[in-house]
């Protein structure tokens, strides 16, 4: 499970109503938001944005091209090579045109170490702790995988994080592109053993 938080961007698809099978009403609409792809470029991604009721002539308010803030839980959706961004919120806020698109906030991460964690050095030879790792989901008879690259400034390294152990993780989220693919990557201070250690594992 992968959960990060705040999404600006524009309004792209028109805003509609849907109800559930509780009766709920929710507010459907789409943001684009256009991010850094490499140091000139910029890489346009779409967010599927629900907030949870709403009115025909609320609808009015959101149309194509109107800047939006979004706050609230933001999941990430692994589909085959493509991943997909979801938020769930109580309020969409109509944003400050000159401020710029922007995915930020925490993101909150259970899975497993998928590659070694190194200790290496910057270019200034200040130590700094890498690793990636993956959660997974079953999205009917298909288990999908979402990998995402973690830093931390230090050159510590608590004895459970090695390749294969399971871990509840938390810091600042980043989203990145290479070769115009999306990648999620986390500025982490807080980490915890989740699940079974890769010992008891075996």
């Amino acid at each position: 499970m992968i959960k990060g938080n705040v999404v600006r961007g524009k309004i792209c698809h028109a805003a509609t109503l849907k109800t559930n099978k509780q009766g709920e009403v929710f507010t459907n609409l789409s943001v684009k938001v256009c991010l850094p792809n490499g140091a000139e470029n910029f890489r346009e991604c779409l967010v599927s944005i629900r907030q949870r009721g709403g009115t025909p002539p609320e609808l009015a308010q959101y149309e194509i091209g109107i800047p939006v803030e979004v706050s609230g839980i933001l999941t990430f959706r692994k589909n085959k090579e493509d991943l997909f961004l979801n938020l769930t919120t109580d309020c969409i806020m109509l944003s400050d045109e000159t401020k710029p698109d922007s995915i930020t906030g925490e993101i909150e991460f259970y899975g497993t170490i998928g590659s070694v964690p190194e200790i290496k050095n910057d270019k200034n030879g200040n130590k700094y702790l890498y690793f990636s790792g993956y959660s997974s989901e079953q999205l009917g008879e298909e288990r999908t995988f979402t990998w995402v690259r973690f830093i931390r400034f230090s050159g510590e390294q608590e004895d459970f994080l090695v390749k294969g152990s399971g871990i509840h993780l938390t810091g600042a989220l980043d989203i990145l592109f290479y070769h115009d693919r999306m990648n999620l990557g986390c500025r982490f201070k807080q980490v915890a053993q989740w699940g079974k250690s890769k010992v008891e594992s075996e």
